[in-house]
């Protein structure tokens, strides 16, 4: 009797690692089912909780505008990635150091947790070979910079979902007699785009010409891109 032998699959290195790390999150998120979709925050101060209950504790809380991955929606809650922002903690012994601020995973699905104990809430997993920069070491316990493997819970009615990503170049100035949230206008050779800049000292960006990625919101009264990366262009 013939047996056939399952497929092999092999992945080769990636020499771009933003590249390597974008397509891994791709795969993980395509195996587990979720479908990643990005939201912005419409209130400022929101809470990010450990669960979808107004009872579980806040892991942190949001900025408005700012935007956000969902992966899960769960009747009136939005499952989200957690932004760069929050830390996670692991017990040292399941963690080696590489180097004076990274560290690798040294045990399969290892917890993620928000506080260094034992007995508390795991918001995220790291498997075997992962590597984290920690932001500090002490009491048998490391703080992670774990995005993008933590997630906090959000009531969707917090949440506004946004369109397609842009990437676009022109000349940026400051909006005038606008009555939305864009607070600046990119013009291009062909046409003009509203924007919402949050950058601290945007006014060296003022009249320059950049190149700006983000993402297009339908805010109050108009459409708008917020910015998440700005570059100067040559």
């Amino acid at each position: 009797m013939n047996s056939k032998k399952a497929p092999l699959i092999r992945f080769w290195p990636w020499p771009n690692s933003g590249l390597t790390a974008i397509f891994l999150l791709f795969l993980l998120f395509s195996f587990k089912g979720y479908c990643v979709e990005n939201a912005q925050v419409k209130k400022k101060n929101i809470n990010v909780r450990v669960d979808a209950t107004v009872a579980s504790p806040v892991l942190g809380t949001l900025n408005k505008g700012e935007i956000v991955s969902v992966v899960e929606e769960k009747f009136d809650w939005s499952k989200i990635i957690l932004p760069k922002r929050f830390s996670a903690y692991a017990a040292s012994q399941f963690l080696k150091k590489i180097d004076d601020n990274k560290v690798e995973v040294i045990v399969s699905d290892l917890n993620l947790r928000n506080a260094p104990s034992l007995y508390s809430y795991t918001i995220g997993k790291a498997d075997k070979g992962n590597v984290f920069f920690y932001r500090s070491e002490g009491n048998g316990w490391f703080e992670l910079r774990a995005y993008p493997y933590i997630y906090g819970w959000v009531n969707k009615n917090f949440l506004t979902k946004v369109e397609k990503p842009v990437s676009v170049e022109g000349i940026i100035s400051p909006a005038q007699n606008y009555t939305c949230e864009a607070n600046c206008v990119l013009k291009t050779n062909v046409t003009e785009y509203l924007v919402s800049l949050l950058y601290k000292g945007k006014t060296k960006f003022m009249n320059k010409k950049v190149r700006i990625e983000g993402v297009q919101v339908k805010g109050s009264g108009c459409t708008y891109i917020y910015v998440e990366k700005l570059v100067f262009v040559k």
